[in-house]
Formats: C-alpha cells, structure tokens, sequence
C-alpha cells in the first residue's frame, strides 16, 4: 500500500473514531442533563398541581370547567393525564393530552416502536388539610422519565444531528486528508527523484519540501551529492596529477633514447641507472592510480626514508641532461656538499623534476638553470634558479593553484599542475616552497624541508 492511501486511511479512521466517541460522549451528557431537567420540571408541576388542587378543594370557589382548565396548563411531559377526586371519590376534574392521536402520528415514523410500547404509571396524592384528608391526585405519567414522548425526541434529534455531523466531519477529513496525502507522496516523489538524479548524476533542482522530516530527508541528500562532488573532484584532480607526473619521466626516456640513436649519450652504467630511476618512477605513479579503485584506500601514502640529497640532486640532472643540452639550456649544480635527511625520496624528487622541467620550458635557449643547496640546525634549502621570462607579481599568488596558467604560458604545453604538485607534494612531507621572481629576468624557487621527521607526521 502506499504511503499516500496509507495517510488517507490514518486520517479517515482516526476522525471517523473521535467523532463516533465524541457523538456518544456528548450526547449521553446532553441526554443526562435533559432527562434531569425533565424530572426537576415534573416536580415542579406536580407540587403546583397539589397546591391549586388543596386551595381548590378547601375553598370550593371553582367549577368542574375552572378546575380542568388550570389542571390543562400542567399537561406537560411526562404528564399525560391528571384526574381530581373528592375526598368521598367523586371525580371532580380528568384532563388529558390526545394520546392517540399523538400515537397515530408516531407510528408512521422511526420512533412508533418506542411509543407503543412506553409504560405508563400513576401517582396517587392525598390531598390534606390540617390533617385531614380532603381529595386525592392521580398523575399519569410514563413510568421513566428518559421513556417520555419529549426525552425520545430529544434522543432521536440527537442520534439524526451526530449521524449528520459524522457524514459531515467525514466528507471534509476525506477532502483534506486526500489533500494532504497527495501533498506528503508528491514530496516524497520528488524526493526520490532528488535521489535518482543525484545516482545518475543530473541536476537536481526540485522545489523544498515544508515537512521537517522530509527537508531533512532532502538536505541530507544535498550534502551527500556535494560530498560526493567533491570526492569526485578530488579524484580527477588526483588522476590529473599522476597523469601529469607521468609526463617527466616518459620525456626523460624518450629524449635519452633520442641521444642513444643519434649516437649522443652512450649506454653507460650511469644512463642505465637514470634510465631505471625512471621506470620505477613510472611504475610507482602506476601503482598510485590502481588504489584509486579502492575508494577508502589512502592514495600515495608518505613514505619517510634516508635521502641523500646530492646523489637524488645529480640523479635528477642526470636524467634531465641530455634535454637541457638538446635545446640548449645550461643546467648547472653548484654545490656538492652531501646532505642526508628524513623525507618522502618520491615526493621530493617529483617537486624537484616539476620546478626544473618548469624552468625549461620558460627559459629562452641560451640561458641557464643552476640548482644549489644549504642547510641550517634544522631544515635544508634547495633553490632552483632560472633566467627565464620571469613571473608577474600580480600572477605569483595564483602560480600553485590547480589548473592556473599565467598569461605568458599560453604558448607552451600543459595544464597548470606543476607547480600545485610541487606545493602539495611539500606540504605533505611538513615542507613549504618560497618564490622570488622578477619579470625579463628569471625565477629563484627554494623548497625547504625539515631535515628529520616532526613528530606529528
């Protein structure tokens, strides 16, 4: 069943119910109270009647006629027949309502059953006068007050009002609960709709709905779309950089097996250790793209080892050399002082190639790129400088975010994730990256990185 014709018949059973209680509840009250009144009233006329009739009988001033006429004005329900006798048992006065008639009118409606078969009783009153017994009452009436021809009146006007009403209360609580029924599964439909659209990955721009549980419903469902969003953002971003980290080693093979078949470099146990260096590089940033599968597997987690910086310095330029040479740029090292340190050897490496392959592409032939090194108590320094184009001030806060491009870089190759690598890569292994740059006369990038591992990484 659904939840619609499941609302609509809570709603319809539950008015049905408190308006059958509430009918019987009232009208058992109301029926209370009349039959109450209605005995108050019977005595009431019963001590009038008793009053009249001892004045009567003691003054003897009125007449048969006179007597009945008076007697007539207390013919009220459930009074229906008064007769006045004498104290020797001469009738004096009998008054009484048509019954008949009334009864002939009654048979031919719902209630004829009743009335028909009502019981009627007779009070018999002595009529005394300073003790003496001077006439006698009888009163017929019927023998309950709740069996008088006015209370079943009054019962069967109440029995037809709340049959009336309940038709009435029932008809509007099903108009509103079919209201409100349809209101309540169009939100849920548009609610599962947000959630089809969110699977498929559409647009969702369905109105809010004004019920607190389903908005919950439906904001829940928002701030899981944007997380996922997000996630997938961040994902692409990620297969961006790996793609993007990809690009360093593959130009250092090919431009080394350019120089190997134009008989350049010669295959030297030093070229083929360059040459592996950037296998494993390659096969690294292979692995690192498989766990994006897993999607709560960490992705190239921080590896902390001893890294010894010239021989990672002298393997980094070794393996840039020969495309250095090819354009021709001059790359120097000028310092050969050896450095250990506890760091990410990957991370720290591709931070290095990203700046130096940097440093290529936007420094004119002729120029040169020099990488030097130092270190204090507590962190070491590598500053990479080039002559090249130089980088605007307006343009060197916005160099490490993803995906930017200055205006003077439109004309070479790639999408502005070199630098944001460099930056996250650093910040991961507890490293930061400091930038001075002078436009026509080049750029000066030191990375520093702490020389031990912190302990909070």
């Amino acid at each position: 069943m659904s939840v619609k014709r499941q609302w609509m018949l809570a709603l319809m059973l539950s008015a049905a119910l408190s308006v059958i209680v509430n009918s019987f509840v009232f009208s058992a009250l109301i029926n209370r109270y009349f039959i109450d009144y209605s005995t108050e009233n019977y005595n009431q006329h019963v001590s009038q009647v008793v009053a009249f009739s001892t004045e009567a009988l003691s003054t003897g001033e009125y007449s048969s006629s006179q007597l009945e006429m008076q007697l007539e004005s207390h013919l009220s329900d459930p009074i229906n027949r008064i007769r006045l006798y004498s104290a020797d048992g001469t009738l004096l006065a009998d008054v009484g309502s048509d019954d008949d008639t009334m009864m002939g009118m009654m048979r031919s409606g719902m209630m004829g059953r009743f009335v028909q078969t009502a019981a009627q009783e007779v009070d018999s009153i002595d009529i005394t006068q300073n003790g003496v017994v001077i006439g006698k009452l009888n009163i017929t009436r019927y023998s309950s007050i709740g069996s008088s021809l006015a209370t079943r009146n009054f019962t069967r006007s109440l029995i037809i009002n709340s049959v009336f009403s309940f038709g009435i209360a029932f008809a509007l609580v099903f108009l509103l609960s079919k209201y409100f029924s349809r209101r309540m599964s169009k939100d849920l439909t548009q609610t599962a709709q947000q959630a089809v659209n969110i699977d498929l990955g559409n647009p969702s721009d369905l109105p809010k709905s004004n019920i607190i549980e389903i908005q919950s419903i439906q904001q829940s469902l928002e701030t899981l779309h944007s997380r996922l969003l997000l996630k997938q953002t961040s994902r692409k971003k990620l297969v961006d950089e790996l793609v993007h980290q990809t690009r360093t080693p593959l130009t250092i093979l090919r431009t080394h097996l350019e120089g190997f078949q134009d008989g350049v470099i010669q295959f030297t146990p030093e070229e083929i250790q360059t040459c592996e260096a950037q296998i494993e590089n390659l096969s690294s940033i292979i692995t690192n793209m498989s766990g994006l599968i897993d999607a709560e597997k960490e992705i190239d987690p921080v590896t902390f080892t001893q890294v010894e910086i010239s021989g990672l310095i002298r393997q980094i330029v070794a393996g840039l050399k020969a495309q250095f040479d090819k354009k021709p740029l001059a790359l120097l090292v000028n310092t050969q002082q050896k450095i250990t340190v506890e760091t990410d050897f990957y991370r720290l490496s591709q931070a290095i190639y990203n700046i130096l392959t940097n440093a290529y592409k936007f420094t004119p032939s002729g120029g040169s790129v020099t990488v030097s090194y130092h270190e204090n108590d507590r962190e070491l320094a590598i500053a990479i400088q080039d002559t090249g184009i130089g980088i605007a001030p307006q343009e060197q806060a916005k160099i490490f975010d993803a995906y930017y491009r200055g205006e003077r870089s439109h004309g070479t190759n790639g999408e502005g994730l070199g630098l944001y690598i460099v930056q996250e890569n650093l910040s991961k292994i507890g490293g930061r990256i400091e930038l001075e740059s002078k436009v026509g006369a080049g750029s000066a990038f030191t990375i520093w990185v702490p020389k031990e591992r912190s302990s909070e990484s």
